[in-house]
């Protein structure tokens, strides 16, 4: 009997020291606009939990259009090429971001952003994060505010600098 207690409480004990995985209910009910698909397994770490916050900050910062928060978590070496690799005109990085921050908060009127979270993946100083996305926003063209709206997915790169998750690329 003593024997089946003590294997009892090593199963245990191991079973209870298994990474858990992170969902929106225990973790970010009170986050609106944000959830995680139930198939993401994403562990439940410090790391990944760091990286997340930022994704929460980047979806926030662009539907509040507060983009002096949104400057602040993109790293000094950000670069983006517009998902085209045969032109660099819709090339972006740390100088050119501020003008397209300008253009979208002067244009648009109102945006609506959901993420769901897909997968976290860290490495060193480096983390992807892969969600899909539901936007809607609403713009003037000639006096008038017209709607866009859509679904997509994309992907973030972070890094880590001086101890804080930075985006790099995916903006």
């Amino acid at each position: 009997m003593r024997l089946l207690t003590l294997f009892s409480i090593l199963i245990l004990g191991f079973s209870s020291c298994a990474a858990s995985h992170l969902n929106t209910e225990d973790h970010y009910e009170d986050q609106r606009g944000f959830t995680i698909d139930e198939e993401a397994n994403v562990d439940d770490t410090l790391q990944n939990r760091e990286v997340i916050d930022v994704l929460l900050q980047y979806r926030d910062a662009l539907v509040r259009k507060d983009f002096g928060s949104l400057k602040r978590i993109i790293s000094t070496e950000y670069f983006d090429n517009g998902g085209s690799t045969n032109t660099t005109t819709d090339d972006y990085d740390t100088e050119s971001t501020p003008a397209l921050f300008e253009m979208l908060a002067k244009h648009t009127e109102g945006i609506k952003y959901k993420v769901i979270l897909k997968s976290v993946e860290v490495k060193d100083n480096i983390a992807f994060v892969d969600y899909e996305f539901e936007y809607a926003y609403a713009y003037k063209v000639g006096g008038e505010i017209t709607w866009d709206a859509g679904i997509d997915v994309n992907r973030l790169e972070l890094t880590s600098e001086d101890g804080d998750w930075k985006i790099i690329s995916g903006l």
